[in-house]
């Protein structure tokens, strides 16, 4: 099995100063280090071109060299992704274009032919049919998209068996997709070794299939402190060949075509089924939500709309006239035309999605945040030297019902219900979930078993995690763990004698059924 390992890294343009200070020392520098350090490692990495810009401007250039260091050495490639992390599928195709275009440019400037443009990681791994038409007239072979988007609900890619190359139906586009399960059990630190893992993926390490895995670099340091350590071990293992993405074509020839749906990485299956996947940053019942999308829209227009923009003033005349030879009137335009590429830098930054995805309450929520980024696209609009005072006070209504209705819902409490809303759905019992009795009767079974077999080994620790895992099952009490009881099971338990007990299950059901779908 080829292992193919993808991470992300970013922060935003206006990132305050201790926060990067404190990633790059516990996340960017230590991961880059023990890269150097390790021989065989193969690693697919974003990085955003604003945080590069970023750690250039701290004076973190030794990050920025530790990448090239491994550019060079052949253990990393870069992808291509939007400059300012906005969230593609709900802007303007011209903006998204330009937001990669953007990026392009500054990993040129930092990493030269370095850069090779091959792979493109969406922000939030976030995917429409216009994204993929954009990424490849601009030149990309393939796009990371999740799982969620080409499986149906209940079904894995490990069920697809992973043996070919999806290109999307009517493109020349690779896509290439994160497995929630192995991403999402490391990211959780359910394993902590090669060892670990490697008994969680031992059916799969003999076949020839591949994997694709992909997380916020973050995570490993910063999020959970030392966890990049556990990561070094699996880059480090024999048992999990590493590969680029980029190479697993020169694996597998065999080509599939596919459709896949509008998704995100944060996208659960239901929210794709009911056609609501962008729902951490845009869902119409969010009226938040709609407010951010409207102001968004209206800078992007009184922008793109001036008398000053580059389609309609697209050469400044100090380029080849002195200053002192202009008339009053040419240097008046002269100084409009300097306000709209302000105006037009500032609107790139502001395109970005943080100030959504705080805004979503599922669970995540800032009224600070969300103030932060309607800010800058007010500050947009009013920056634009001919903008209308239709529009100017526009912008301002739009930026202080935001402001309003974030802190009404706050004050009424209607954060805590939308959180609390979000929560209700996805916790539902093993026991009263949908088609899931037969794991459910399995799993006890499975459980029971492991915590005498345990016992009798005298591992008395575990017992009584068995023993309490099942009184957790039996009285519907699992909707509290952060990590479910079957992920646990997997990683150290008897996981064989669970699927046993369930194709057991199975078969019994199958006898006495009169043919209705399982």
């Amino acid at each position: 099995m080829k292992w193919a390992h993808f991470l992300h890294i970013y922060q935003p343009a206006d990132q305050h100063p201790g926060i990067l200070e404190k990633i790059v020392n516990e996340s960017y520098r230590p991961i880059l280090r023990g890269l150097l350090k390790t021989p065989d490692a193969k690693i697919t990495l974003n990085v955003s071109g604003t945080l590069v810009e970023k750690l250039f401007e701290h004076g973190y250039r030794d990050v920025i060299d530790d990448i090239k260091a491994l550019l060079e050495l052949g253990r990393m490639e870069l992808t291509g992704s939007a400059k300012y992390h906005a969230f593609l599928p709900l802007i303007p195709e011209e903006e998204v274009e330009r937001q990669i275009r953007l990026n392009e440019e500054t990993m040129r400037k930092y990493f030269g032919e370095l850069f090779v443009k091959k792979g493109f990681f969406s922000p939030e791994m976030a995917y429409s049919p216009k994204v993929a038409s954009v990424v490849e007239r601009l030149g990309y072979k393939w796009i990371l998209l999740d799982e969620v988007s080409i499986c149906e609900p209940g079904q894995t890619l490990e069920s697809k068996v992973m043996d070919k190359i999806y290109k999307i139906k009517g493109t020349n586009l690779q896509a290439f997709f994160r497995e929630k399960q192995p991403s999402n059990i490391i990211m959780g630190a359910l394993v902590r070794s090669a060892e670990s893992l490697k008994k969680v993926m031992e059916k799969r390490l003999p076949t020839n299939t591949y994997v694709v895995t992909a997380m916020d670099g973050e995570t490993f340091g910063h999020h959970r402190p030392g966890f990049e350590l556990p990561l070094f071990d699996i880059l480090k293992s024999p048992d999990f060949k590493g590969v680029f993405i980029s190479d697993l074509p020169s694996y597998f020839p065999d080509i599939e075509e596919v459709v896949p749906k509008d998704s995100t990485w944060a996208s659960s299956a239901v929210d794709v089924a009911r056609n609501d996947p962008y729902n951490l940053w845009f869902t119409p019942n969010n009226q938040i939500h709609s407010y951010e999308w409207e102001l968004v829209d209206l800078a992007v227009r009184v922008v793109n709309g001036s008398q000053y923009s580059d389609e309609k003033y697209p050469h400044m005349l100090e380029e080849v006239m002195n200053w002192e030879e202009m008339n009053s009137d040419q240097k008046y335009h002269e100084e409009r035309k300097r306000e709209w590429v302000q105006a037009r830098g500032m609107l790139d930054a502001a395109l970005n999605s943080d100030p959504m995805w705080w805004a979503s309450a599922k669970p995540w929520w800032s009224v600070e945040m969300i103030e932060k980024g309607m800010n800058a696209l007010y500050k947009v609009v009013n920056r634009v030297p001919d903008v209308s005072e239709v529009d100017r006070d526009k912008a301002e209504d739009l930026y202080k019902n935001i402001l309003f209705t974030a802190h009404e819902w706050q004050r009424a409490g209607m954060v805590d219900k939308m959180a609390a809303d979000d929560a209700a759905e996805r916790k539902i019992p093993l026991s009263k979930r949908f088609a899931a009795e037969g794991t459910y009767v399995a799993i006890l079974k499975a459980l029971r078993d492991e915590e005498i077999a345990v016992a009798g080994r005298r591992e008395y620790e575990q017992a009584i995690k068995w023993r309490d895992s099942q009184y957790k099952l039996e009285r519907d009490l699992d909707i509290y763990d952060a990590v479910h009881i079957i992920d646990l099971f997997k990683v150290e338990g008897d996981f064989a004698k669970f699927e046993e007990y369930l194709r057991e299950y199975r078969q019994k059901y199958r006898a006495v059924s009169k043919g209705q779908p399982e």
